[in-house]
C-alpha cells in the first residue's frame, strides 16, 4: 500500500513537473507570438520556429527522461495532455494572425507579400491573384487589372498568384506559412511513447 502511495504521489509530481514546463513552454511561446505578430511576415514566422523549436528540444529532452520512469498508462495520459496544450497554443496563435490582418498594417504587409511575388516573377495580364474574402477589395485597389478572386482555403491572410499560361503558382499566404511552422513544430515536439 505504502509503494502504491509513493508511486502516486511520484507520478504526481511527474504529472505537475511536467505540466509546470508544458504551461511555461506555451507561456513562452505565446508571449514571443504576441510580440512578434505586429511584423507577420516572414521574418516573423522563421524566428518563432526557431524559438518554439528551441524551446521545444528543450523541454521534450526534460520530459522523455521524467516520462521514461513511468508506466506506459502515465505516459498516455502526459502525451495527451501536452497534445491538447500545443493544439491551444496554435489556436491562439491564429486568433492573434487574424486580430492583425484586421490593422492597418496588416494592409501594407498584403502590399508587401503581393510586391515580393511580383519580383520573383512578374505579374502577366491573365494572373489571378487570390486572398480571403475581406482581402478582396484591397488587393483589386492595388492591382486593378488583374483578376483577384477570394480563396475558401485562406483563412488567415495573405496573398498567392496563378500564372495560367505557365501553370506557376506562387504561395505566399499566412495558412500555408503557419500549416508548415506546425506541422515542424509538431513533428520535432512529439515524444516517442515506447
Amino acid at each position: 500500500m505504502e509503494n502504491l502511495d509513493k508511486a502516486a504521489r511520484f507520478e504526481e509530481a511527474i504529472n505537475g513537473a511536467a505540466d509546470a514546463e508544458i504551461s511555461a513552454l506555451l507561456d513562452a511561446a505565446g508571449e514571443k507570438a504576441k510580440k512578434t505578430v505586429a511584423s507577420a511576415d516572414e521574418e516573423f514566422l522563421e524566428e518563432g520556429y526557431k524559438f518554439v523549436t528551441g524551446e521545444t528540444k528543450r523541454v521534450k529532452n526534460g520530459i522523455d527522461r521524467e516520462v521514461s520512469r513511468k508506466s506506459f498508462e502515465s505516459s498516455k495520459e502526459i502525451f495527451a495532455h501536452r497534445n491538447k496544450c500545443i493544439e491551444e497554443f496554435f489556436v491562439r496563435a491564429a486568433e492573434e494572425i487574424i486580430g492583425y490582418t484586421k490593422t492597418d498594417a496588416y494592409k501594407e504587409s498584403l502590399k508587401d507579400i503581393l510586391l515580393k511575388i511580383q519580383g520573383e516573377r512578374p505579374f502577366e495580364d491573365d494572373c489571378v491573384i487570390y486572398v480571403k474574402e475581406s482581402d478582396k477589395e484591397e488587393a483589386g485597389k492595388l492591382y486593378p487589372k488583374l483578376s483577384v478572386r477570394a480563396d475558401r482555403n485562406i483563412t488567415l491572410g495573405g496573398a498567392s498568384v496563378f500564372y495560367p499560361s505557365d501553370s506557376i503558382y506562387i504561395d505566399k499566404t499566412y495558412d500555408n506559412s503557419f500549416e508548415r511552422q506546425k506541422a515542424e513544430f509538431v513533428k520535432n515536439a512529439f515524444m516517442q511513447i515506447q
